[in-house]
């Protein structure tokens, strides 16, 4: 990535987080952290550090970015460079809903199950470091030598992850690029278990370096069985070798059942096929009949920079002797044939180095002997099935010499399949990746032939998200929320697709987050959002209820049809879906669906002027009863008539548009006089009762409509004030966007005074409100908003996971409406109409546009708009905006012929003929 595009203030302020990741307390060490702190600021002259030294006080970071795929699983690597929470088995936070018999099935792989380290060698000069920061991974009793780098400068955007290790002391300056192959518009590819992470290494000094990069992996396969029957093999060539991890077990606990490759390409390869976790690691004591001996693989790494090429057989040890006498029995010959075999494994070959650097004579009768029998007691153990359980994890590394100055890069590829993901009920519904992955070094074959063109597409989609002139947090929110599309989604093997309400809670495509949440996997991927609401619709109640959230599965729903909110959102995010993608064939299948919706809501209507009015209790905010008339949900019942109305007239109901239009009409005069209090609308009336509790979430189908380019039902001055009134009273910097609160001069009610839902802050409501006081002209204020939510997590070490009902919450997705609004960008495909009315004030912006036919970019420089794009495609034949008044049109450098119009304020620039514009191409109005 150019370095013009790295948001500098939010890179360094982590950086120097991360250096504290894990509680240093060494005065030498925070003095050393400190001292590249000021380095930091020095080079990138950054104001926002503040100024006591040492990193002791700085965020934890508990969250960063999960590498996988769509519905594949994630890895999550965090700023400390270690990978974290792996959610690829079928079991835990992702998947938790199990049957009994795999529960405990969940792999322990801790933070340095995957890890890598660096040594260099200039003369005999070596030092070696761990790519990673945390205090846990280091043996200072025994590997002093072995250090964490200084610090690391991490920049976290999904997909991606960009890691700048910090050490003074090394000859070479490391760095790595980490992203899963997430492209937009390709679900398949995008749904693909693994990831990539691309070290580069310069030689910064001013003689040769060697320089070898070490990767160890721990074995999660066929995790909790007596016998793990596990295989480990390594397939390479002069400069790649891939390793596998697989099985021949076939039960009774299936989960984490499966295989995991790790390949290195770049440089001289070498391997360890399978070793103990003692040895591959940090090591520990081992008591012999010649006294303590130290043993791990970081003795023979510092001593030659390479690994033993190790890939005997997994069941060599059944050719050793158990019984002492057995092994003393044996010949000379047999003795040296055993032995050689043994020395295969790496830990017990190191071993046999450290017997002949001391014995003078080599290896005797009496020394081999003895060896035996060590080798005896690694292998067999003295039940006599260690092996199979102990004798699983591996190790890749590579070896390049650079000269001075002189770059290059190595890659490591990591790939999984454990196809036997599991209801709670019992049926297997696998993953949609076994439909096009056979084992995992399948899935390594298609990301390494095809890294250079997936590096380059995700480059391009996260380069296009952050080009930009407009605050560093709005970008910042769009990606970081974009990782609960990998981490919290199902992707089964039959197709369907649906995300987790939150991180293992509550359920599936609950219908009222997928409301908030889905603009994001809309623009993205459109077959995975039509077809997350097609599922839905054929689970609604016969009386027209629509599902609340799938569980345990994607095969059965919850009993939450009393919930009264999601009838109206799901008609409204039926038109929403079908104007961004025209299909109509979608809208022509869920039409009886929204016909039974909307006449279950119209029955909550006892008194006939046009709002429901009873059963309004249960809704999205399940712990805070409303009564009567909610505004929240009087608001979306206009919503779902208004957009109603455009699908009505799409297909030619006729007679069912005049109905809603009729309704509309005689709503939208209700909700003024039922509702207004003079300052904004109130939290619900009933009768004489109200309830004036000034609710941010009062006018929620005002904004989802308006949003999508449809309108609004409410009075725009009404929406303002109310907007103002939700500032004035719900938000403040430090506090963030409330629920709800109560004026002073309001009477206060139980149910709502202090409620906890009320008086919480949920970022999925945040965002959304601020993308509508932008769309409705109140730019600063809903900016003000993103920016609060930002730094609260930032300061809480969770960019990358929003809480709710439970953690990396899908409502918090809505943070995309912030990009719809901020750009105005509202395509209309059916009628052939892109809408671009910025709310930004700027009379210079650059912003990306992203669509469910590709993505590009906007420019306008005051005096000329143009929309370049980068992937995919983007067509339209009516351009309404008010950022210039055109005199030419033109695509490609082509004059194209318009005619020029004004419809609500605004200019239509209404082309002779419908336009599409092209990767590479550029269309400017001017």
């Amino acid at each position: 990535m150019s370095s013009k595009k790295i948001n500098r203030r939010q890179f360094i302020q982590t950086a120097a987080t991360v250096a504290a990741a894990t509680a240093l307390t060494d005065s030498s060490t925070a003095s050393s952290l400190g001292q590249i702190k000021k380095t930091m600021q020095k080079q990138d002259k950054s104001p926002d550090f503040d100024k006591t030294e040492g990193f002791q006080s700085l965020i934890n970071h508990v969250s960063g970015i999960p590498l996988g795929g769509i519905g594949a699983g994630t890895v999550e690597l965090r700023p400390d460079g270690y990978f974290h929470d792996w959610l690829i088995f079928n079991t835990g936070g992702w998947a938790p809903s199990q049957p009994d018999h795999e529960r405990d099935a969940r792999p322990d792989m801790p933070a340095g199950a995957l890890s890598f380290s660096i040594r260099t060698k200039q003369g005999t000069d070596v030092k070696v470091r761990r790519l990673g920061i945390r205090e846990d991974q280091n043996e200072l009793y025994s590997l002093g030598w072995v250090q964490s780098v200084e610090g690391i400068r991490f920049n976290g955007k999904f997909p991606i992850a960009e890691l700048d290790y910090q050490d003074s002391t090394l000859p070479v300056k490391v760095s790595a690029l980490a992203f899963s192959p997430i492209i937009p518009h390709e679900s398949r590819t995008s749904g693909t278990p693994g990831f990539n992470i691309e070290f580069t290494i310069e030689n910064t000094s001013t003689k040769p370096v060697e320089v070898s990069l070490l990767s160890m992996l721990k074995n999660p396969v066929a995790w909790g069985l007596p016998d793990r029957k596990l295989a480990n093999a390594v397939k390479h060539d002069a400069s790649s070798a891939c390793l596998t991890m697989s099985t021949s077990a076939n039960g009774p606990k299936l989960s984490s059942i499966g295989s995991l490759s790790l390949t290195v390409n770049g440089g001289k390869p070498s391997w360890i096929a399978a070793d103990t976790d003692g040895y591959l690691g940090n090591g520990g004591w081992r008591w012999t009949p010649y006294g303590n001996s130290y043993e791990s693989v970081f003795l023979e790494f510092t001593e030659d920079g390479a690994l033993a090429n190790s890939s005997v057989p997994h069941d060599l040890y059944k050719s050793l002797p158990r019984a002492d006498e057995d092994i003393e029995k044996l010949s000379d010959s047999e003795l040296k044939t055993i032995a050689g075999q043994m020395r295969g494994y790496a830990s017990l070959d190191a071993f046999a180095r450290k017997l002949l650097r001391v014995s003078k004579e080599g290896f005797s009768r009496e020394l081999l002997i003895g060896f035996l029998k060590v080798c005896r007691d690694r292998l067999i153990g003295e039940k006599g099935d260690q092996l199979p359980n102990s004798w699983n994890n591996g190790a890749l590394c590579t070896w390049l010499k650079l000269k001075p100055g002189e770059k290059q890069t190595v890659r490591f590829t990591l790939s999984w399949i454990f196809p036997h993901h599991f209801s709670e009920r019992g049926p297997e519904m696998g993953h949609a990746y076994e439909n096009w992955f056979s084992d995992s070094e399948s899935v390594n074959r298609f990301m390494v032939q095809n890294f250079s063109e997936h590096k380059k597409k995700v480059l391009a989609f996260v380069d296009t998200l952050f080009d930009t002139n407009l605050p560093e947090e709005l970008p910042a929110c769009w990606s970081s929320q974009l990782s609960t599309l990998t981490k919290c989604t199902w992707w089964t093997k039959v197709g369907q697709f649906a995300v987790w309400e939150g991180l293992g809670c509550c359920g599936f495509h609950t219908t009222d987050i997928t409301y908030q949440g889905s603009f994001n996997i809309l623009a993205l991927w459109p077959e995975l959002q039509l077809g997350q609401m097609a599922m839905g619709a054929a689970f609604q109640r016969k009386d027209g209820r629509v599902h609340h959230f799938f569980t345990p599965d994607l095969m059965q729903v919850d009993g939450g049809f009393d919930r009264v909110d999601m009838n109206p959102q799901f008609v409204m995010l039926v038109c929403r879906d079908y104007l961004w993608t025209g299909n109509k064939d979608y809208l022509r299948r869920l039409w009886p669906n929204i016909v039974r919706a909307m006449a279950n809501t119209a029955e909550l209507d006892a008194d006939g002027d046009g709002l429901p009015d009873h059963d309004t209790r249960r809704n999205t905010y399940d712990a805070w009863d409303f009564e009567g008339t909610p505004s929240y949900i009087a608001s979306l019942w206009l919503g779902a008539l208004r957009a109603g109305i455009r699908l009505a007239t799409d297909l030619g109901e006729t007679q069912q548009a005049s109905q809603w239009t009729e309704l509309l009409d005689k709503g939208s005069k209700a909700f003024e006089t039922r509702l207004w209090n003079g300052e904004y609308y109130n939290l619900w009336n009933s009768g004489e009762e109200r309830d004036e509790c000034c609710m941010s979430d009062q006018m929620s189908g005002d904004w989802f409509t308006n949003l999508m380019g449809i309108g609004h039902s409410l009075p725009p001055e009404r929406v303002s004030a109310a907007l103002k009134a939700v500032v004035k009273h719900n938000y403040s910097p430090d506090r963030g966007l409330m629920n709800a609160t109560y004026p002073a001069e309001k009477p206060a009610r139980f149910a709502t005074y202090r409620n906890g839902q009320a008086a919480a802050n949920w970022t999925g409501i945040e965002y959304a409100i601020a993308s509508m006081m932008m769309d409705f002209g109140m730019y600063t204020e809903g900016l003000n908003v993103v920016k609060s939510v930002h730094r609260r997590y930032a300061r809480a070490g969770r960019n990358w996971n929003h809480v709710e009902c439970g953690s990396h919450y899908y409502r918090a997705m809505s943070s995309w409406a912030t990009l719809l609004a901020a750009t105005g960008f509202k395509p209309d495909l059916p009628s052939q109409t892109l809408v671009l009315t910025p709310s930004a004030p700027r009379t210079k912006l650059v912003a990306p546009w992203i669509s469910s036919t590709g993505f590009g970019t906007i420019n306008h420089n005051g005096t000329k708009l143009s929309l370049s794009c980068k992937s995919g495609t983007l067509g339209f034949k009516r351009l309404v905006t008010l950022l210039v008044k055109p005199t030419t049109v033109k695509l490609a450098g082509k004059p194209v012929e318009f005619k020029l119009a004004e419809e609500d304020g605004k200019r239509v620039i209404v082309l002779s003929q419908a336009v599409t514009l092209n990767v590479g191409q550029e269309l400017s109005v001017g």
